[in-house]
Formats: structure tokens, C-alpha cells, sequence
């Protein structure tokens, strides 16, 4: 009967344990030869998004990408143009069972097919929190909205811009009073809706 007891916190310390401090992940991410957004290169065998979410992942493995907001691990997906515009979705995933919670802030970059940004529609880059109704598991979503003519690729990222800082530009206050830190690597979830 003590022994069930036990499972739980050693659960929450080995999920802690396995989560490498960030200035380690970033010394990879510089010997990683990251290479600039603009000489990405697009590959027309990338997972096609649909409306049906594709899991990902940020971390070793991954190709690096040079951005304003640090270098990043990134992944690749080719989107297929619209008329009108194009919706995605991108949920990124608490790094950590426990009480030190940490998670990737997902960046999206929506490229034409010569590699060239598309901007999003005015206040169409909007971060939201969800999973709040627990200690876990807790992730926040990145909704982004663009025209969808010239929308070829879609390139998902982190903010590695403050790393192991308070997030503080979205609100995860929600009676539990965690401490949520940005960091470079992550899994998540992507998917897109057209409008």
C-alpha cells in the first residue's frame, strides 16, 4: 500500500531529471551549422499539413534555422495554396512532468515556393494557453493567419529569444501560480484550417 504512494513523486522528479538545461540544447543548436530562412531548402517530399493535426518535434535531429529570435530547431511542411486565407495551428507541449515546467514557444514562418516570407494578416499571430485545467499537462497554441495564394511551406520553430525566462507575454496564470519558462526543444502538435 506505501509502495503506490511512492510511484507518483518519483514519476514527477525522473520526468524533471530528463529535461537538459537549456544552455546545453543551445551550445548544440550553434554547432549545428544553422543555415539562414532564406536558404532553407524547400523540399517538395515534406508532410503535407491538413486539417487533421501531424505530430512533431524540436530537438536533436532536427535541421537549425538562423532566425531574429535565436537559432532553432525547426520542421517542414509543405501546405497546398488557397483562395482566401489559411489558418494554422500549432500546439506546443509542456517539456516536463514536473513541478519545473518549461515549454518551447512555437514560431511559424509561412513561405512562398521561391522561399520568400509570408506575412501574416494583420493580428493574425495570436498565442493562447491551454491544458489549464491541471499541474499537467500543459501546452499553448500559436494561432496564425495568412493569405493563402502564395502559401507554400510552412517552417515551425522556437522563440529562443529570452530563453529560461518567465513567459510573461501570455497569460498562464490560472490559480496554480507555476512559473512557465521558455525552452528550445518540444513537441507539438500543427495542423491548418482553411477560411
Amino acid at each position: 500500500m506505501k509502495i503506490r504512494w511512492l510511484f507518483p513523486p518519483i514519476l514527477l522528479i525522473s520526468g524533471c531529471a530528463t529535461v537538459p538545461p537549456s544552455k546545453d540544447v543551445m551550445s548544440s543548436l550553434a554547432r549545428a551549422n544553422p543555415v539562414p530562412l532564406m536558404a532553407i531548402k524547400l523540399q517538395s517530399g515534406a508532410p503535407l499539413l491538413s486539417a487533421h493535426p501531424i505530430e512533431g518535434d524540436l530537438g536533436p535531429g532536427a535541421p537549425v534555422v538562423e532566425l531574429m529570435q535565436g537559432n532553432s530547431y525547426y520542421r517542414l511542411y509543405r501546405l497546398s495554396p488557397v483562395n482566401g486565407t489559411l489558418h494554422l495551428k500549432v500546439t506546443s507541449y509542456c517539456a516536463c512532468l514536473g513541478m519545473d515546467k518549461r515549454i518551447a514557444v512555437p514560431i511559424v514562418r509561412v513561405l512562398t515556393k521561391t522561399g520568400q516570407v509570408v506575412n501574416p494578416s494583420p493580428d493574425g499571430y495570436d498565442y493562447s494557453v491551454e491544458g489549464q485545467g491541471s499541474f499537467t499537462p500543459l501546452s499553448m497554441a500559436l494561432d496564425v493567419t495568412v493569405p493563402g495564394a502564395d502559401a507554400n511551406y510552412a517552417l515551425v520553430a522556437s522563440d529562443n529569444s529570452h530563453l529560461d525566462t518567465s513567459i510573461t507575454r501570455i497569460n498562464f496564470d490560472w490559480g496554480n501560480h507555476l512559473d512557465i519558462l521558455t525552452y528550445p526543444i518540444g513537441r507539438f502538435d500543427v495542423r491548418y484550417i482553411v477560411h
